[in-house]
């Protein structure tokens, strides 16, 4: 033992000692009319402890008679304290007084509920508020406007709030449960978007950097390209959501792959987002009402994906007036109509889209067709105070295809989407909200290659009930069931009967249920707990025939299996996440989770262009990937400069994570999954984001730093190699400033690391043909990606009021013009010194050169904009 540690031990067991001689020390007092304080000095001097107490909460000035003789110290206290109504606790020293608070009969809380809406339009509105001012009592509505509120039975004077909006003042006298709809009307202001003054702490609750909300009027604002500037675009704005590059509607959210995100719209899944080829997304920002992005504490009612979940409501039409919008651009057009079928209780929403390319190439390929176009339907009827339906559908399609004049043949590529949703909100009382939805999203394709064709598809159809109990004033529970069937055609080619009879690849029947729960707990004035778990059950289902491999990748049996499940995983996801107040303007969230992800992307092209994607389920030759998410966030408000600052530091760990052999073979083949090798990656990183939205001058400036490394056993030698969307740095600038009340100017600058990619290291000639050497996998990056995009939008009408309002946006992407490479060929350079041709196609042995290709330097466009 150390010596210091002796004389510690001794002189904690003697002062343990004299205080447990003091606590058995005898207390003799014979006061009559003595105040408090005096009969306490008289027991400090009789036992030397003393007293700590709240003077507010007990008077020591009160005279008293109080009369002991020859007792223990707890006796002497005990008796006093009966006398004076005070409790007692001895710590160390101290004695501590605290005052006995009389026992009443507990109140019942009395629940006041109901749905806050648009005055002018009856839509919903998510995320307002009903609070009691002065106090800290309030709620906010859920993604459908219902709110429930506890209050003591008496009279108060509401007030209904949301950003944007004219703060409504109600006076009510609450005797019984009470449900309550209320109307509030937008702000009428000279300049949209910029007097908006929003609480700091209601900001703080509502801004998190892993769970962001971008609304459509953010979409709007931002530097369109060819007329519309698109979800994803504005996605890849935040930070930690990293562009794919031109052309694409690729996207990846710190650091994970591109099929471990998924857009939801009305809870139906849109497994492709993309238009030509990547330079639209299918979105429309007229038709969404909120848009919630998911990057990790991920609610346990969404699900399935690792690395994020985009999260879209869209409008549920106008119920009190016709609204006809639209935006007429050369390459494209758009019409919204609103309506009232039944006024204030059944409207619709439909929104039509289509492209105007033909007068680009028609002279020079008249039978060409590039061409896409969405139809977008919302219909939403209140069938009383307790019941409300709601039905959506999107289509979307592509269209990229040549007709044959002779033969009448087509050959080239169509792709389409459809997403619908049949969504029913029930109030069982005022504590008790219920969500149920069935719905469904598909996606396919078909590759036209006279006189055959390639097709593939993705299928789901799913049932979702959701609940909302509003137990307690400090305590919420989320808590329901779901149940998804998938259809996956992986690849089929429907053939002509002279052509050789081509591998037969069977479809994939899956199903998957979840049984979910998260409760809310405010524990204090300043922590919060959110805790839950998603019980997952997945199943293969027959009839079928698959193969099995040993450890060489190569086929070890066939199996064919009859009706019912083959397979089986079975996973429980907990995640919890804890909140602590520092102080009025600052937060600090540590989030911990586990998520499961059973489709995977099976595609081995970086090509921003490729549309041919094949969709595989979980089963026997390849498990569900998985990722542990850990993040701590901290969030700030700035009263005086109405900034907000976000930033968080995160690190994932995914397991059964799928890469290729060398030159896999993923088209036609039945024997596909032997192509796959799994491995882990580890991605980690810091997210900043700085926003202002009140003001003339408004926007955000977000940087990420970002990491993702990979490591698959025979992949690269087996070594850790850096994965494709590996990018250190990435920064982006969005600014809007109000020149005058007609004039708005928007900018948005990017700068971000280029991709990695496999670059050889040395060739060799081989039969007069000049073979690659490679050596490291992603040993090499594309120079970095930059683009600044400017617009100006004027308004034409005077009159910001006026029920008729039209626009002019004129728009540059890519304003400096800068080569954002996003491939690179190494072509042979002809003998005489011509330009080489991309790609090239030489045998000669002439020297190789690599090329860079690069799509767009500078787009401007001009938009109009109407709405009536």
């Amino acid at each position: 033992m150390p010596r210091f540690i002796l004389p510690i031990l001794l002189l904690l067991g003697l002062a343990w000692n004299i205080q447990a001689q003091n606590r058995n020390a005898t207390v003799s007092i014979d006061a009559v009319d003595l105040t408090l304080t005096q009969i306490m000095e008289e027991i400090t001097v009789q036992t030397g402890f003393y007293f700590s107490f709240n003077a507010r909460a007990i008077d020591a000035d009160q005279r008293i008679t109080f009369s002991i003789r020859d007792a223990r110290l707890d006796e002497c206290l005990r008796s006093l304290g009966e006398q004076i109504q005070v409790s007692y606790q001895i710590i160390d020293d101290q004695i501590i007084l605290k005052a006995l608070e009389e026992e009443q009969p507990k109140e019942e809380l009395l629940i006041l509920s109901g749905f806050i809406e648009d005055g002018s339009s009856g839509e919903s509105l998510i995320g307002a508020t009903a609070s009691v001012p002065g106090t800290p009592w309030g709620a906010v509505t859920n993604a459908f406007g219902y709110y429930s509120l506890p209050l003591k039975r008496d009279k108060y004077q509401l007030e209904y709030s949301y950003v944007g909006y004219e703060k409504k003042e109600v006076d009510l006298e609450l005797s019984a449960n009470e449900q309550r709809n209320v109307s509030i009307l937008p702000q009428s202001i000279e300049l949209p978007n910029v007097i908006v003054e929003i609480p700091a702490l209601a900001r703080l609750q509502k801004k998190q950097i892993s769970q962001l909300s971008l609304h459509p009027d953010d979409l709007n604002n931002m530097p369109e390209f060819g007329g519309e500037s698109g979800l994803v675009k504005g996605l890849q704005s935040l930070p930690g959501m990293q562009m794919h590059g031109d052309g694409s509607a690729f996207f990846y959210a710190r650091g994970g792959e591109r099929d471990q995100n998924v857009i939801i719209i009305d809870d139906a899944p849109i497994f492709n987002p993309s238009h030509l080829f990547g330079f639209y997304s299918i979105v429309i920002p007229e038709f969404a009402k909120s848009i919630q992005v998911y990057k990790s504490n991920v609610p346990a009612n969404l699900g399935d994906r690792l690395s994020s979940i985009v999260d879209i409501r869209t409008k549920d039409g106008n119920l009190n007036k016709l609204e006809f919008s639209g935006a007429l651009n050369p390459l494209i057009n758009r019409f919204s109509l609103e309506a009232p079928i039944i006024k204030k209780r059944l409207s619709l929403f439909v929104s039509w889209r289509r492209s105007r390319f033909e007068w680009l190439y028609q002279k020079a390929a008249p039978d060409a067709d590039l061409s896409f176009g969405d139809f977008n339907f919302k219909l939403n009827y209140r069938i009383n105070d307790k019941n409300r339906l709601f039905f959506t559908t999107i289509i979307s399609g592509d269209n990229f295809t040549n007709l044959n004049s002779e033969n009448r043949s087509i050959s080239g590529l169509r792709w389409a989407n459809l997403a619908a949703t049949l969504r029913w909100n029930h109030i069982f009382g005022p504590k008790l909200f219920s969500n149920t939805t069935i719905y469904t999203g598909n996606y396919g394709y078909r590759l036209f290659i006279p006189p055959s064709h390639w097709q593939s598809a993705l299928g789901s159809l799913s049932f979702k009930t959701d609940f909302t109990h509003y137990a307690r004033p400090n305590y919420t529970a989320r808590f329901g069931l779901e149940a998804h069937g998938y259809f996956i055609d992986p690849g089929s080619f429907a053939v002509d009967s002279s052509i050789a009879i081509l591998p037969e690849i069977k479809p994939n029947f899956t199903q998957k249920t979840v049984l979910y729960y998260q409760g809310e707990w405010d524990l204090n004035d300043r922590w919060q707990l959110r805790a839950g778990a998603r019980l997952i059950n997945w199943t293969n289902t027959g009839p079928t025939t698959y193969y099995t491999f040993n450890e060489e990748h190569e086929v070890q049996d066939t199996v064919s299996t009859g009706e019912g499940v083959y397979n089986r995983y079975r996973h429980l996801d907990p995640r919890l996440s804890l909140q602590y107040q520092l102080d009025q303007k600052s937060l600090l969230t540590l989030s911990l989770g586990n998520y499961h992800q059973y489709l995977q992307l099976i595609s081995d092209s970086q090509s921003p262009f490729t549309s041919l994607e094949i969709w595989l389920p979980a089963g026997p030759n390849i498990r569900p990937q998985s990722a542990f998410h850990t993040t701590l966030a901290y969030n700030r408000t700035f009263e005086k400069t109405g900034l907000e600052l976000s930033t968080a530091l995160y690190f994932k760990d995914a397991r059964h994570q799928i890469d290729y052999k060398d030159h896999p073979q993923l088209l036609l083949n039945p024997l596909i999954e032997g192509e796959l090798r799994f491995g882990r990656m580890r991605s980690y990183g810091l997210e900043t984001m700085l926003k202002k939205e009140a003001g003339r001058l408004n926007g955000w400036l977000a940087y990420t730093y970002s990491r993702s490394l990979r490591k698959t056993g025979d992949v690269n030698n087996g070594r850790t190699y850096l994965a494709f969307q590996d990018r250190p740095h990435e920064l982006s600038i969005l600014l809007n400033y109000q020149l005058s009340k007609r004039t708005l100017l928007s900018g948005y600058f990017t700068i971000f690391s280029g991709s990695t990619f496999s670059s050889p290291t040395g060739f060799y000639t081989y039969k007069d043909q000049t073979i690659p050497i490679y050596g490291e996998k992603h040993n090499d990056r594309l120079p970095h990606y930059q683009r600044l995009d400017f617009a100006i939008r004027f308004r034409l009408n005077k009159d910001p009021n006026r029920r008729f309002q039209h626009s002019l946006n004129f728009s540059i992407y890519n304003m400096l013009a800068h080569k954002n490479v996003v491939l690179v060929n190494f072509n042979k350079i002809p003998v005489d010194g011509s330009r080489p041709v991309v790609p090239g196609n030489f045998l000669a042995d002439v020297p190789l050169s690599p090329t860079r290709a690069d799509l767009i330097r500078f787009f401007p466009s001009l938009t109009y904009k109407f709405k009536l």
